[in-house]
């Protein structure tokens, strides 16, 4: 059997709108309990529904983050960036060695864009898509995964270091997930968030960021 309980507080963990008037007791419970049990099309008790929206609600009334998270984002600065690549690499002592000859072929002063993405086994570079030829050549072909081009990057400024604050990257990723937009990768570093979309999604994912700063 279903629980409710579980299935209402995911799909209000999914839905950050809703999430926000529901924290500003801008939400009419009846009618979201409706609206979900129409949506999800289930055959429940309408009170099970509503009984969990309202524990829900005074569980993020306790404990959410989200108003601290809204203030941080409308003091932000959003920033984009177009033309970018990826480079996927092995983890192999041969990359790594290399990586230092990458940094004479980035003019930084010139803006030229270097992020580096490491994890368990592999090594991603963003780039600019003009470098991407001159530095994949400096990785043996058999160590290189994957290329990606027609990347962007979104930059989300922040004034204060957001790794001590819950909630930050959950709320981007979830507004941008509900408008239908995907995370190729992202990464936070101390005051900024750098979230990179395929080129063709950028202008949108933009725009959802944008209204979180300004909504």
């Amino acid at each position: 059997m279903k629980n409710i309980n579980r299935e209402v507080w995911r799909y209000l963990d999914n839905h950050l709108t809703i999430k926000k008037d529901l924290n500003d007791d801008l939400i009419n419970v009846r009618a979201l309990a409706h609206k979900i049990i129409t949506e999800l099309n289930w055959n429940c008790s309408l009170n099970a529904v509503i009984s969990a929206i309202r524990r829900y609600h005074l569980e993020i009334k306790e404990k959410d983050h989200l108003p601290e998270v809204y203030a941080l984002l409308k003091k932000s600065k959003v920033l984009s960036r177009t033309k970018l690549a990826s480079l996927l690499l092995k983890k192999t002592d041969q990359v790594r060695k290399k990586l230092a000859d990458l940094y004479p072929k980035i003019d930084f002063q010139g803006g030229d864009t270097l992020r580096i993405f490491e994890v368990n086994k592999y090594i991603k570079i963003i780039i600019d898509e003009r470098n991407l030829v001159d530095i994949s050549a400096l990785f043996p072909k058999a160590d290189i995964v994957n290329i990606e081009k027609d990347l962007g990057e979104i930059t989300i400024l922040y004034n204060v270091d957001i790794t001590k604050i819950p909630g930050v990257f959950a709320l981007l990723s979830n507004e941008l997930a509900a408008n239908g937009l995907s995370i190729v990768d992202s990464m936070i570093c101390h005051s900024e968030h750098l979230i990179i979309v395929k080129e063709k999604e950028l202008q949108k994912s933009f725009a959802v960021v944008f209204n979180l700063t300004t909504g």
